[in-house]
């Protein structure tokens, strides 16, 4: 790193993983942004917190970005600098954003830019696995775009998915929270062949309907019975909203993540679904913010 290039500026995306039937293998980043500043001209590390989890998330060298941009400095057994670390928030904490993926995303970006790009997107992907395990959401937190993520044994295979790009996507985030661990823990141990059919065929055709939707297409393609349900369990109201979303003109609906926020995608005029789900919601008295955002190819970068 020049020494006159004293502090990196890095936007990180939100993501939504698992897309409907696509559990563990699809993810997505949005059009919405965390914004971190790593200032290196100190003789400390500090840690600033703007914007959501200001009130929660630690600012000391336990900080989910702190430790990701150690990775690099740890895998190559040198020393960490100091750092002035300023983040500011947008995205929700545990509501299925990917909120920590973004964090993740900006600290091994930051530090591979700091040691003059020694590492590929790929090589930092594979090394977030340390820290975030799930690859549909920290693959298009990197990458940008729709993300197919395939493992096989220490190697990953990424296929990025072409995609309409009218696609706007509805945002229905309550203000309860969902802890990812406990999310998944209520997911059965074992499929039926015929769930396990329901969901690869649907799969299949979500891939397809991605790039060139079909109304009646698109929303069976997004048909889940093996965990979205399941997340929002306990959420019986937003369960019903999950499945209404269909019948307000949508091409789909899907849980976000490990939940509990609802997505409806449409790549129409966006605002008369908004409408339709923010009178649902305002009937239902569900306590929720409403977000109109779209799929960015973007994914965490160097801000000039």
């Amino acid at each position: 790193m020049s020494i006159k290039n004293k502090k990196i500026t890095v936007n990180s995306p939100a993501t939504i993983a698992n897309l409907g039937p696509g559990f563990d293998s699809i993810g997505a980043s949005l059009d919405i942004w965390n914004n971190f500043e790593f200032i290196f001209d100190t003789y400390t590390t500090a840690i600033q917190i703007e914007g959501e989890g200001k009130s929660v998330l630690p600012n000391d060298n336990t900080n989910l970005v702190y430790i990701s941009f150690s990775l690099l400095f740890d895998h190559l057994n040198i020393n960490i600098p100091n750092i002035n670390l300023k983040i500011n928030n947008s995205i929700k904490l545990e509501r299925g954003l990917g909120s920590s993926s973004s964090a993740i995303s900006a600290g091994l970006i930051a530090a591979n830019y700091y040691l003059e790009n020694k590492f590929s997107k790929l090589d930092l992907i594979k090394i977030s696995q340390k820290l975030e395990p799930h690859l549909d959401n920290i693959s298009p937190c990197i990458m940008g775009g729709i993300q197919l993520c395939i493992r096989d044994k220490d190697n990953i295979l990424l296929s990025d998915l072409e995609f309409d790009n009218d696609l706007k996507i509805i945002l229905v985030i309550p203000s309860s929270t969902t802890n990812t661990k406990e999310s998944r823990a209520l997911l059965p141990e074992s499929v039926s062949i015929e769930d396990f059919v329901h969901n690869m065929s649907r799969f299949g055709l979500l891939i397809k309907n991605l790039k060139s939707p079909i109304p009646e297409e698109s929303r069976e393609a997004f048909k889940d019975v093996f965990h979205q349900n399941r997340r929002i369990l306990k959420y019986p109201k937003l369960n019903y909203l999950l499945n209404h979303i269909n019948d307000v003109g949508a091409l789909g609906s899907f849980v976000c993540g490990s939940g509990p926020t609802i997505g409806a995608i449409t790549n129409s005029e966006p605002m008369t679904i908004f409408y339709e789900i923010a009178d649902y919601c305002d009937k239902q008295s569900i306590d929720c913010d409403f977000l109109i955002t779209k799929i960015t190819k973007n994914g965490s970068y160097i801000k000039d």
